[in-house]
């Protein structure tokens, strides 16, 4: 059990320091942050030589996530009332996923790992043509403006999301400790929608009182599809990848080091495609 203990407070830091170094005040870029893959990349590293078996019931579970994430957006964009109310849609949000999460549990339902470059391929094609679709008008492209803080402001407004960041460590890993064959339940715990749900809220509270919220929410709905892809490619990268390392044993330490890394890229990514999207698009970025 200490090494569930320990694992659970390296994670939490790890998920600190994101905080910390992780300032958001672009629309596009919050939109594409929405889901971006921090428990499920713990979860993953964690199952080690399982992290197939894992990442066939994470992946739908990921889905989920973006399918959540997506019509948060859209029911923000379209009601002052959802704007008007953030805890509440919120509520509702979360609610909705657990009912779907409990069928998913019940059906046992996965994606084969032999189907994951299809499922993938056509998710980014559908991921794409939405982006294209919803696109905003360059006319009504926002400034920057505040949406999270980094640094320790960053930390002080989000300490209720990082103690339930730890709990989630600690179900996943304890799972994981005591049902030792339980792998398809522990990829389901290791998608759960701790980032994806409070980050939803604090775009809600931001717009909660703000004239600019329809032009901010047309700007930052448009690449909610694009950052779950992000979240969706790093799931099975990482997971194909810490799956077929396994075979040679190697230390923690190179589990950690991809693990970070797999987590620079995305977010380095959804940085770089949120700047070039504008240009893809034919606006000038100021």
């Amino acid at each position: 059990m200490a090494g569930v203990l320990l694992r659970t407070a390296g994670g939490t830091l790890l998920y600190v320091a994101f905080l910390w170094f992780v300032r958001i005040d672009d629309w596009r870029v919050a939109g594409m942050m929405l889901t971006f893959p921090m428990l499920n990349g713990m979860a993953l590293v964690s199952a080690r030589e399982n992290a197939d078996a894992s990442g066939q019931s994470m992946v739908p579970v990921v889905t989920l996530n973006g399918v959540m994430c997506f019509l948060f957006a859209l029911a923000l964009a379209w009601s002052e009332t959802a704007r008007a109310h953030p805890l509440v849609i919120t509520l509702v949000a979360a609610a909705l996923w657990i009912c779907v999460y409990v069928f998913l549990e019940k059906a046992n339902a996965i994606v084969p790992v032999r189907t994951w470059v299809a499922y993938v391929a056509a998710w980014t094609l559908a991921c794409v043509a939405l982006t294209v679709w919803l696109w905003p008008a360059c006319s009504t492209a926002v400034a920057p403006s505040p949406i999270r803080a980094g640094g320790l402001a960053g930390l002080t407004e989000s300490w209720v999301r990082i103690l339930l960041f730890a709990g989630s460590l600690l179900l996943v890993f304890g799972f994981a400790h005591v049902y030792r064959n339980a792998h398809a339940a522990v990829g389901r715990l290791g998608a759960l929608p701790v980032v994806p749900l409070f980050g939803l809220y604090t775009v809600g509270s931001v717009l909660a009182a703000d004239p600019a919220a329809a032009a901010k929410l047309e700007t930052m709905r448009s690449l909610v599809p694009i950052g779950w892809l992000f979240a969706l490619v790093f799931a099975v990268a990482l997971a194909a990848y810490v799956a077929n390392a396994s075979r040679d044993k190697p230390a923690a330490i190179k589990y950690l080091a991809v693990l970070v890394l797999g987590w620079g890229m995305c977010l380095g990514a959804i940085v770089a495609s949120a700047k070039l999207a504008p240009l893809v698009a034919g606006c000038v970025t100021q």
